[in-house]
């Protein structure tokens, strides 16, 4: 199989090819990590109220 590389066509759909991958991956990859950054904190829990007063967890289910 010959790949045509001198149509410009073929680097262009290369190109955007490329680019779909990376964004497909783009969550797979700890970026945070490995540029020494630290990671996003998460939010705390929310509590569940009813006019104020707290649910008791075991009653909802």
């Amino acid at each position: 199989m010959r790949f045509p590389i001198d149509d410009w066509q073929f680097w262009v759909a290369s190109v955007l090819a490329l680019l779909a991958l990376l964004w497909l991956v783009r969550g797979l990859i700890p970026w945070r990590r490995l540029l020494g950054r630290p990671a996003k904190r998460r939010g705390r829990r929310a509590t569940l109220t009813l006019d104020g007063v707290p649910v008791d967890r075991k009653r909802c289910h």
